[in-house]
Order: structure tokens, then sequence, then C-alpha cells
């Protein structure tokens, strides 16, 4: 069947160029303009797809997954990171398996289970690297600030410091205020309240130095560590710029204002302001049941049950307080079960990566000696030969086993299968993690890639590998019959660009003057 896939563009392509830059800017949004990011997500993923440009289309696919995630479809958003993962993991995409899990610590933290979402946020931040966009490093190791801070690990504090410093650096205003938010609001969670007004108070002299309004959730957080310190009027003061209609209009967090105007109505009545109190948790419910914001409207009736008792009402605010338990009650059940869906759905999902993964491990094994095979070496070989600065030597040997064919004829075929599969689990000793593998090439001729010995160092490991084939007790096995092997060899070492089919070509020549020299030796230009 032919390849359906359309042919990948050239690279000076301009709308590969142009889908790269809109994939690019994207992702370095400190927060996404959902107005405009979720149409142009989708369709950079349609074009990058229809163009053959996988990658750019993980990566949009990513963006699309945060934006489902901040829209509330956090089961959904999780499938479509954990899919992208596993493409970014079979695929050795570094960039894009890093944006996975930074997207995935944030599914993950909305899901409840912070502990998991700290672990992908350490993910995030190892597999970026320390070359990566110093803007992308802020947010990556934001998001790790704040997991570490919602596990209630101090360490969030050193992360935060060090990100600031950064977006300082790079002079990026909308990092440094985000950073600074979360400061701000980390240590709202540690109860440290005069450390929060600092980093509000730094909050606020960033965005009036370079005239950028804070946005409600940003006025919130310094509004709670006023709070925190019995500050009441100034925190009310703090929120007043929020009650602008186009500040409440251009809410970022999902909730068209209803949680700053809960929070508004909770400073009034502590001022004790009833009636102003009771006019911000109104328009606050309102704005819950236009939104079917359910969470929201649940802390309402408690801070509504604190305005009856406020003015006097103690009834009301009885029968409101049983309101508020018995939906609080329900908010938790309904959490809990869509948490659950959320995670088996994920789950699934996971499971089905495993099963795929498993799969294609089978795909690129020979069935008889479980060594890779052809297939596996046509995907690998080109990659580990890319020079680049850095780039470790590679050194290939063709290996094949002397007077083969006796052995089948004289033993039988049975008994050759098991020598091929003897002499496979020998030739894994090679594989010691550095990416050196061994192949079977086919009938009885394998193929050893070793990375990141120099020459010499390859050549006595190959020697070492012919005498431990020419030791083993063959005996059991096949009786009088030797087993031995020869082998040839070379490495990319003085080649500038080597090819897998040059380096072919020079180890069958030296497999061939091996053969003639009388078998069970190696011969090479690894010195």
């Amino acid at each position: 069947m032919a390849d359906a896939r359309p042919p990948a563009p050239a690279p000076d392509d301009p709308r590969a160029a142009e889908l790269l830059a809109t994939v690019d800017e994207l992702e370095m949004l400190a927060r996404f303009d959902r107005g405009s990011a979720e149409q142009r997500a989708e369709q950079t993923v349609a074009d990058a797809r229809e163009l053959g440009l996988a990658e750019i289309e993980q990566r949009a696919q990513l963006i699309k997954a945060d934006l489902l995630r901040r829209r509330g479809n956090v089961a959904e958003a999780g499938r479509i990171a954990q899919a992208v993962q596993r493409w970014a993991t079979d695929d050795d995409s570094r960039r894009t398996l890093a944006r996975s899990h930074f997207v995935l610590s944030a599914v993950f933290q909305e899901l409840g289970d912070v502990s998991l979402g700290l672990e992908h946020a350490v993910r995030a931040v190892d597999v970026l690297g320390e070359d990566a966009d110093p803007a992308m490093r802020v947010d990556h190791l934001t998001r790790l600030g704040d997991c570490l801070a919602l596990n209630g690990d101090e360490a969030a504090r050193d992360r935060y410091a060090q990100v600031q410093q950064v977006a300082e650096e790079l002079g990026d205003v909308d990092r440094q205020l985000m950073v600074l938010n979360n400061r701000a609001y980390s240590e709202t969670l540690f109860g440290d309240f005069d450390a929060a007004l600092g980093f509000s108070t730094q909050l606020q002299a960033v965005a009036t130095t370079s005239d950028v309004p804070l946005h409600i959730g940003r006025l919130d957080t310094v509004a709670r560590a006023l709070m925190g310190l019995g500050r009441l009027e100034e925190a009310e003061a703090a929120l007043l710029p929020g009650l602008r209609p186009e500040a409440l209009a251009a809410s970022l967090d999902g909730d068209a204002g209803a949680d700053f105007l809960l929070t508004l109505a909770e400073v009034r009545r502590r001022r004790g302001n009833v009636a102003g109190a009771q006019e911000s948790l109104d328009e606050s419910v309102r704005r819950c049941e236009e939104h079917g914001l359910t969470s929201i409207r649940v802390r309402a009736r408690r801070e509504q049950a604190e305005l009856h008792a406020a003015g006097g009402d103690f009834r009301a605010a009885f029968e409101e307080h049983k309101l508020y338990s018995d939906e609080f009650m329900d908010l938790q059940s309904a959490q809990r079960d869509a948490r659950a869906r959320a995670l088996q759905a994920m789950y699934e999902t996971t499971e089905a990566r495993r099963q795929s993964r498993r799969y294609r491990e089978l795909s690129l094994r020979d069935p008889l000696t479980g060594l890779y095979n052809r297939r596996f070496l046509d995907e690998q070989l080109p990659r580990l030969l890319r020079r680049t600065a850095g780039a470790p030597e590679v050194s290939v040997a063709l290996l094949d086993l002397d007077y083969f064919k006796l052995v089948n004829d004289t033993c039988s075929h049975e008994v050759g299968d098991e020598v091929l599969r003897t002499v496979a689990e020998l030739l894994l000793d090679i594989e010691d993690g550095s990416g050196s593998f061994a192949a079977r090439m086919g009938g009885e001729e394998f193929l050893l890639v070793l990375v990141g010995s120099d020459p010499r160092a390859a050549a006595r490991r190959l020697e070492t590998l012919r005498g431990d084939v020419a030791d083993h007790p063959w005996s059991e096995l096949t009786g009088a019959l030797a087993i031995t092997v020869s082998i040839g060899a070379t490495s990319t070492a003085g080649l500038p660009e080597p090819t897998a089919l040059e380096l072919f070509g020079r180890a069958d020549a030296h497999l061939y003057r091996a053969k003639r020299q009388g078998r069970d030796r190696v011969v090479s230009d690894l010195t």
C-alpha cells in the first residue's frame, strides 16, 4: 500500500517557516489570549498535518491541550498531552517531551494530585535542559515552583528567586509579573503574609513602572496578602481597579470575575460594609449561575451565611449555612467522580501507550534472537551518525559465524537456531546504556554499533567478544564442532560526514579480510 502521508516540505518552504513561527509564538506566551490562540492552534494542527510536519503538529496539539485545561476539560487535555508524550518519546523530540511534561504537571494539579504534578514539573525542567530559550526556562521553573509550593515545600522560594532574576535580566515584564504574583500567592500558602505583601508590592511597582494594568487575578493576590495582615481598607482599595467592566470582562481565569467579586464581598463584610458586600456577592452569584461556576457558587453560599449573621439575621444565616454544607458535600462528591473519570481516561490512554510501545518494540526485534533488526538499524544509525559538536565516536562492526552451514548440516537447523540465540546473548553485553546495540542482519550475520568508545577501546571490546564466543562451552550443543566468529570493524573517527553506507562498506571489506586470513579474528582500522 502506498504511503498516504504528504511529502515533507523542503526546509526552506515558507509555509513550514510560517507554521514554526506561529507555534513558537503561542508556546512563548506567558498566558494565552484565549480569544485567538485556540483558533490559531487548531489551524496550525491542521496545516502541519497536511504538510507532514509532525513535530509542529504535536507542539500545536499541546497548546490546544493547555487551552482545554484552562477551559475545564482536564481529561481531554490529559489525553492529548499523554498522546503527544508518547510521540515525543518514540521520536526522540526532547523539546516536545519537555512541553508535554509541562502541560501534564498542570493537568495533575487540576486533578488534585499535586505529587504527580510535581513529578511532571521536575521532568519538564530536566528534559528541557539549561540551553533552552531563557523565557521558556522561566515558564518551566515557575511551574516547578508552583508545584513545590502546593506540596508545602519551601524549596519553591529558591526556584522563584532564580526565575525572577532571569525574567528581570531578560526585561520580560509579563514574566516578571507572573513570577511575582505566584511568589506572593505561595507565601500566603506558607502563612507568611509579610513576605506575600513584599512580593505584592514589587508586583504593583513593576506594573506601574511598565504601565501594565494588573488583571483581576493579580489584584486578588495583592488583596489576600493585605487581608492576611488585617489591612482591610488597603485590601479593598487594591481591588477597586478590577471593578471596571473592561477589567472584569478580561478575566484570564475562566471565572468571568466571579472569584474576584467574592473576595471583594469578604473584604467589605469584614470592614462592616454589609450592603456593599451584598452587592458584590450578588454580582458574583449572578456570574456563577450564568457561567455554571459550581465551585465558586458553593463558596458564595458560605459568604452569604456570614453576611446574614453580620446583619443580625441568624435564622437566615443558619439556613444558608445548611445549604452551603449540603452543596459542599455534593460538590466534593462530584469532584471526586470527575477526577476519577479523568484519571481513568488518562490511565486507559497510558495503557494504550504502553501497548503501542510494546508492539512497536516487537516490530523492531528479530523474532529468533531477540536482537534488534534491520528496521531498527535503519532508524537509529543515521541519527547516531549526525556529527555535531561533541558528538561521540561510533564504531560499526560486522560479525559473521564461521562455517555456520556445517552446524545446520551436521547437527540440525534447530541446533543452528540455538547457536544463533546463544551468540545473540553474548552480543547483548555491548548494550551498556551508552546507545550501543547489536542487531541481526540476517542468517548468521550480525552488526554491532558501539557508541562513545574511542576506536582502540572499541577494538578491545570486539576482541573480548570474539574470545567469549570461541571460549563458550559449545560441546554440549554442537559436539566436536567449534563455534567462532570473524569480525570486520571501522569507525567514524576522522570522517567529517560519515554515512551508514560508507561504514558498512569499510566494515564489510575488513570482514572479508578476516575470512581470508583464517577466520576467528578481528580485522579493523580501529587505531
